[in-house]
Order: C-alpha cells, then sequence, then structure tokens
C-alpha cells in the first residue's frame, strides 16, 4: 500500500510541475458566454486547486458576486472578454489562499502599476517559477527573481498559494500513508 501511496505523491507532484497557465495572448480573444467563461476557468485553474473536493471551484453565481464587488468589469450584452478571464483565473486561485478584500486591493494595486496583460503575464510565469522552485527536480538550476517592488504582492501571493498546495497535499500522502499502514497492520 506504501508504494500507491508514494505514486500519488509522485503524480500530484508531476502534475503540479506540468502546470502551464495560458498566456494573455492565448486567451480568446472574443466574447465568451458565462457557461463558457466557467469551463474556461475550471479548465485553466484544475491543477492548483488547495483541495481536491467536489465543490466547484467557480460558478455562474461567484462571477455575478464578483462583478457586484467590482473584482471584474460588468459583462456587455452577457458576454465576457479577455481582462474579465484574466481577472477570474487570478481570483479563482488566489481565494484558496486570500479573502476577497485581500485580492480586490491587490488587483487594484498592481493594475495602477502596469497594465492587465503585464500584470497577468506575471503572475502566469512567478506562480509556475514558484512551483518549480519549491518540487522541481535538484538538477535543475531554478531561481526565482528577486523582489520588485512593483510585483512584490504578485511573488509572495504566488509564494503562499504554492506552499499552501504543497502542504495540503503532503498531508493528504501522510494521512493516506497513515490509514494504509493502518490497514496492512490489522
Amino acid at each position: 500500500m506504501f508504494m500507491a501511496t508514494a505514486s500519488n505523491q509522485s503524480d500530484w507532484k508531476k502534475t503540479l510541475l506540468l502546470t502551464s497557465l495560458p498566456r494573455w495572448d492565448d486567451l480568446p480573444d472574443i466574447d465568451i458566454y458565462m457557461d463558457q467563461l466557467v469551463t474556461l476557468v475550471e479548465r485553466y485553474t484544475a491543477t492548483l486547486r488547495v483541495d481536491s473536493g467536489d465543490t466547484k471551484i467557480i460558478t455562474p453565481s461567484m462571477v455575478n458576486n464578483y462583478v457586484k464587488l467590482k473584482l471584474i468589469p460588468a459583462p456587455q450584452k452577457k458576454k465576457y472578454c479577455r481582462t474579465q478571464l484574466a481577472r477570474l483565473i487570478v481570483i479563482t486561485i488566489l481565494k484558496q489562499v486570500f479573502d476577497i478584500p485581500s485580492i480586490k486591493a491587490g488587483i487594484e494595486f498592481q493594475v495602477s502599476l502596469s497594465d492587465s496583460k503585464t500584470a497577468y503575464n506575471y503572475f502566469c510565469e512567478h506562480i509556475e517559477q514558484t512551483i518549480h522552485f519549491f518540487i522541481g527536480s535538484r538538477d535543475e538550476e531554478i531561481q526565482l527573481e528577486d523582489l520588485r517592488s512593483d510585483f512584490t504582492p504578485i511573488q509572495m501571493a504566488c509564494t503562499t498559494l504554492v506552499a499552501k498546495l504543497i502542504t495540503e497535499k503532503e498531508l493528504q500522502a501522510l494521512l493516506q500513508q497513515k490509514t494504509d499502514d493502518g490497514e496492512r497492520s490489522s
């Protein structure tokens, strides 16, 4: 049974290391409807879920609430654009470790210093670098950028998320191992 646990642990690490968030120019450049928006956000953020429960990480009612809270602009003729999709990806990922007011403040801060495209692409790049830094092969030369005052919130948010994600996955593996060991000794 231990081998299954080691395999599961190895599997989630491999999956996480393969995480590649779409960059701004890879997001649809045509406006999309709510159901398409929710489907894309779920697909893009699937590997970065802290919990592996059955609850939806994003729903249409969540999107509507984010519009009401002014986290994302309101849709135009019930359609959402690239800016809204990018923000929803960031919100969906970060809400696992931060409250909504903090995420809103972070987005507003970041967009005030750079444009949405630059901030979003940097977020994607940094989250991937952080994953590789923590669980990549020790043979790889992975270095995180020095803290940049204009991107410090993104850098720290990515580190917080990845640390929580790895901690949760490691704890799940340890609990599974303990359960498996208990079943073997019975």
